[in-house]
């Protein structure tokens, strides 16, 4: 194996070797190609993987909700969860509430979430998140989006109104207005684009009072040691707790964009393989002519006693050769552009927060993935090898001294 692979070398790199003439660009094509599967799959798991953190980072990785608001004791409900399942790390009460904001005559609704300021930090992940300010929600303090920080022109220390409707003791058609002023103490990144044009941070018991709820909430945001066991906690929570009980994982929260992006994955890789597939083709054809070249060195190979299927291992192991230089350059290559892709989000807005949903993607270059690419590459490249390398073993030698 050594000296065919010696032999392929040396004749690829000679001056009328197959990489010479136009046949370089067939190569610098399988190597765009290569590189464009490394983006295209490096993108499509960062989309996946920052969708995750925003979603644990914001919602924690389970969320225990009752239809109605909660009125159990918290201390034993969280006690109860703890004792059927011992990887919940940390616990925390939260309520939610509709809500408009209104601030120098401008109004728009947003979704007020209330939480425990003294469990904050134990279950979601803040501090990461920050933009400009701090995540202190003691009091009638508020964080807020850089969406909503933007569109109102908000800054640490602004004030704002929260206004909520709630029904009159004595018509249930009946509304009253009820309003408490709020002080902006930090601008956060929720992750999403919704959540950073609505979401409105703030304490558990403003909320309450705000909606004179009383001590009532929605539900428990649940950190557990890792976010991947979210599902079988589900399941066994799911299984002990009453049945008014609606358990969520991160994934549940979004679940129709995770496994659409599935799909996408595999699509994606099949349309970009098709670059792959007429590079390593259009070298095909160039083997062809670099086989009709060399006519006379084939029939020597045959005269010193080389049968038909040691030439063939010759012409194969080019296509090898060409196949791991191709994967090598276009792995680096798709390096290359992915660091370029994270320097462009930073400087200009390449995405769409409103189409996609995340305004920043980061990158996420997966070894299944790279092993995958390598795979492919190699099968493509070795097919379209395999009937040039082929033709040039069943020449005949006379045939090869004459055309040489």
């Amino acid at each position: 194996m050594k000296f065919y692979f010696w032999l392929a070398r040396k004749m690829l790199m000679s001056k009328q070797g197959l990489f010479s003439g136009a046949t370089s660009f067939s190569f610098a094509g399988l190597i765009l190609g290569v590189a464009a599967l490394v983006v295209s799959m490096a993108v499509m798991s960062g989309y996946v993987e920052t969708l995750k953190t925003a979603m644990t980072d914001i919602t924690a990785d389970l969320q225990v909700v009752k239809r109605g608001k909660v009125r159990q004791n918290w201390e034993e409900f969280s006690a109860d969860i703890r004792k059927d399942e011992p990887r919940v790390k940390a616990m925390m009460k939260f309520g939610y509430a509709e809500a408009v904001l209104a601030h120098k005559g401008q109004v728009s609704g947003v979704l007020l979430q209330g939480v425990d300021a003294d469990q904050l930090n134990n279950v979601l992940q803040l501090h990461k998140r920050i933009r400009t300010g701090q995540v202190d929600i003691s009091g009638n303090n508020i964080n807020v989006g850089i969406g909503l920080a933007k569109k109102y022109k908000l800054e640490i220390g602004s004030k704002i109104f929260l206004v909520v409707p709630l029904a009159t003791p004595f018509e249930n058609s009946g509304f009253k207005r009820q309003s408490r002023e709020m002080t902006v103490t930090g601008i956060l990144d929720f992750g999403k684009n919704d959540w950073n044009e609505r979401l409105v941070l703030g304490n558990l018991k403003a909320l309450q009072q705000l909606t004179e709820i009383g001590d009532r909430y929605t539900g428990a945001f649940i950190k557990l040691d890792h976010p991947d066991s979210a599902g079988d906690v589900a399941l066994k929570l799911s299984d002990r707790l009453d049945p008014s009980f609606s358990i969520m994982t991160w994934y549940d929260v979004n679940r129709n964009m995770f496994e659409a992006v599935v799909i996408e994955r595999v699509v994606i890789f099949l349309v970009v393989s098709l670059i792959v597939i007429v590079a390593a083709f259009n070298i095909s054809s160039a083997l062809y002519v670099f086989i009709r070249r060399k006519y006379s060195d084939i029939a020597i190979f045959k005269t010193l006693g080389l049968s038909p299927r040691k030439i063939r291992m010759i012409f194969l192991s080019q296509g090898l050769i060409i196949a791991t230089m191709g994967t090598v350059f276009g792995v680096l290559l798709g390096y290359l552009f992915c660091l370029g892709f994270l320097y462009l989000q930073e400087h200009y807005a390449l995405i769409s927060g409103s189409v996609y949903k995340l305004d920043k993607i980061y990158t996420d270059i997966r070894i299944i993935d790279m092993l995958a690419i390598c795979l492919v590459t190699q099968i493509i490249c070795m097919i379209a090898t395999y009937f040039p390398a082929y033709k040039g073993s069943q020449l005949e030698v006379i045939e090869g001294l004459k055309n040489g």
